[in-house]
């Protein structure tokens, strides 16, 4: 069987500063029709941090469109002014928790709900910390903290609920295998 939709129309019904939404008609494999509602989003990269004490850096920051505080990866959009994904990174990582890292490998690149959205994440790897003297200054409607965690307190972090965020839910997991792996 054919999945495949086929565009028959798209109008922009909203611009913003980091999301765009279409309404779509689309043509189902069975030759109906139907409506999808798109958000698209610029691509973003976010960095499982790692430092000599087998520690992960997390932020923690309030996401109004869950009303709480959120403890995620640093991660941040990639920017025009960004090369390239792990520019970006090496950015937010300066911005977010004032370090620069000597180690990166990317691990892996996934949309994030493909139901709905175009957004599309790059998740990078990185060790070899220095804590910077001078760090970038965060976006002015910026404000977080900073924590560092170690594998049992993240673990514990997500049995208590005070992890809900995908793509830290994910790094963890990650880097659990790579522990167990000896990557």
């Amino acid at each position: 069987m054919n999945l495949r939709e086929e565009e028959l129309s798209s109008e922009k019904v909203f611009e913003g500063k980091i999301i765009d939404v279409e309404v779509r008609e689309i043509t189902l494999p069975n030759d109906q029709t139907a409506t999808r509602e798109v958000v698209l989003h610029r691509p973003f990269s976010a960095v499982i941090a790692i430092n000599d004490k087998q520690q992960m850096l997390l932020v923690e920051q309030w996401r109004e469109p869950i009303k709480q505080i959120s403890f995620e990866i640093p991660a941040g959009m990639i920017d025009e002014t960004d090369a390239s994904p792990l520019d970006a990174m090496k950015r937010e990582l300066n911005e977010e928790g004032g370090y620069r890292a000597d180690f990166w490998e990317e691990l892996a690149q996934y949309y994030i709900s493909p139901g709905f959205t175009n957004e599309y994440c790059h998740l990078f790897y990185c060790d070899t910390l220095t804590k910077l003297e001078e760090k970038k200054s965060l976006d002015e409607d910026e404000f977080l903290e900073t924590h560092w965690f170690n594998l049992e307190e993240l673990k514990q972090m997500i049995a208590e609920g005070k992890i809900n965020d995908g793509k830290t839910l994910y790094a963890i997991t990650l880097w659990e295998n790579m522990l167990h792996s000896g990557k």
